[in-house]
């Protein structure tokens, strides 16, 4: 459905100045109320994530999302992060050690291990499971993406109860609009995430022989599994201050601006 302009329902009749202004004030907060998705409120998620291999010690880090409107930050320590605009299609890496930026288009990131996202540009179906993180009630989602010789189950609890779910929806939208692909997300916020990648036994690179795609698929076989864990341990929804995603006063460009 298409969004309401509320600044062109101010002006369909004539009124006086004292009476328009009363009923622009009464529409816009109607639409607010009525269309969440224009608001501007920002969010701020805690996630853990754990990443695991058969003989291989678990790897747990922490990550901080601070997202608002068309904008995104994500961190797990106090000595990088990226900031990734929608709209601009930019993302800036920002290295708080040497106080520089990078700045690049934000393709380069997107869908890559960078993205904190990657794992729900995904073709999701709807499962009866229900399960509760933090309070909220969640609902899973199961989805299998391929890459080459390896592909990717995951299973996702997406929470429309949460804090700041229609603006974390809202993000998720713009991304894939911007670069057209062709899934539809659940809405929501995703507060536990499950995902296991292997060997794709039914991949065979093009143009060998037989017995080079036997011995293909024997190294697909010997793939671990690799599994990762994503728990939100804390979520909040509260207007974020622009300098959040701005580059900090005083940090120096590092490589060519791109055009």
């Amino acid at each position: 459905m298409r969004e309401t302009d509320p600044n062109q329902l101010c002006y369909t009749v004539p009124l006086s100045t004292v009476n328009r202004t009363m009923i622009c004030v009464i529409v816009v907060v109607l639409v607010t109320m009525l269309n969440p998705g224009r608001a501007t409120a920002g969010i701020v998620v805690e996630q853990r994530i754990t990443i695991s291999a058969p003989g291989e010690p678990s790897l747990v880090r922490n990550l901080t999302l601070m997202l608002q409107g068309d904008k995104e930050k994500f961190q797990s320590n106090d000595r990088a992060s990226i900031v990734i605009d929608a709209t601009k299609r930019m993302a800036t890496m920002l290295d708080n050690v040497n106080k520089t930026f990078r700045e690049s288009p934000s393709g380069s990131v997107i869908g890559t291990i960078l993205d904190p996202n990657h794992l729900l540009y995904t073709a999701f179906k709807s499962t009866d499971q229900t399960r509760e993180r933090l309070g909220y009630k969640c609902r899973d989602y199961t989805g299998v993406t391929y890459d080459g010789p390896t592909f990717t189950a995951t299973t996702t609890c997406f929470s429309t109860d949460t804090a700041g779910s229609d603006d974390f929806s809202h993000f998720i939208r713009l991304i894939i609009g911007r670069y057209g692909r062709a899934i539809s997300v659940p809405a929501g916020v995703p507060l536990i995430i499950e995902s296991t990648r292997k060997g794709n036994p039914a991949f065979s690179p093009p143009d060998i022989s037989a017995k080079e795609a036997v011995r293909f698929k024997n190294i697909i076989a010997k793939i671990p599994p690799q599994v990762t864990r994503v728990e939100v341990t804390k979520i909040t929804s509260e207007k974020l201050s622009p300098d959040v995603f701005n580059i900090p006063a005083g940090y120096s460009r590092s490589g060519p601006e791109p055009h």
